[in-house]
């Protein structure tokens, strides 16, 4: 009777061994798998970090491009309408000085 206590004692004591060392690979694989994971999440993150820093860099330059465009035509506009304003000195000019003659010289016009 103590041989078959005794191999059961020492069957236990084998599983409890048997059991700790599965608990010890169920622990390494839990930690492997959050290793995997935690990888997987900062590759997904400097990936998506990337791609928004490449869309805004897109959305950065059609804004510049547009920005310019729109700079280029007020720019257009305003020498248009300064080369009028010029045209409009340069005509009126002749006449502007023959009217200050006249009032410094005493006569109407």
């Amino acid at each position: 009777m103590t041989s078959a206590i005794e191999e059961t004692v020492k069957a236990l004591v084998e599983f409890e061994s048997e059991l700790d060392r599965a608990k010890a690979e169920v622990s390494a694989a839990m930690a492997k798998t959050m290793k995997d994971a935690m990888d997987w999440a900062d590759a997904a993150k400097a990936s998506a970090v990337s791609k928004a820093q490449e869309i805004a860099s897109q959305k950065v330059a059609m804004a510049k491009a547009e920005a310019e465009a729109e700079a280029k035509k007020i720019r257009e506009r305003g020498e248009v309408a300064l080369k009028g304003f010029e045209d409009s000195i340069t005509r009126h000019r002749a006449k502007a000085a023959e009217l200050a003659a006249s009032r410094l010289l005493g006569e109407s016009p």
